[in-house]
């Protein structure tokens, strides 16, 4: 039988994350995580993406969490977020 997938709320610089997970998706070792935001994140410009992580990485649902959390903070120092950001905050004319 397959797993179902389970689903948390992850709050990340005031943007509210539905993460959903399944571990070792279709028997391939791997676990899928599905992030699904309705504002843009570094690691996707649409709020939604979908990752395919190997098992090893995760016991449990704390270490997706984390996992998440690493993923988004350090995509966050990319150059092309730090301009979103600033561009985010300044009113544009054209």
């Amino acid at each position: 039988m397959e797993a179902e997938y389970e689903t948390f709320i992850l709050v990340w610089c005031e943007r509210e994350i539905e993460v959903r997970h399944q571990e070792n998706w279709l028997n391939t070792c791997y676990w899928h995580v599905e992030l699904r935001c309705s504002e843009r994140l570094p690691v996707t410009e649409t709020g939604y993406r979908s990752h395919f992580v190997p098992a090893a990485e995760f016991a449990n649902e704390s270490d997706v969490r984390t996992f998440v959390e690493s993923w988004l903070d350090e995509a966050a120092l990319s150059p092309a977020w730090q301009q979103y950001l600033a561009d985010s905050r300044q009113l544009k004319l054209f």
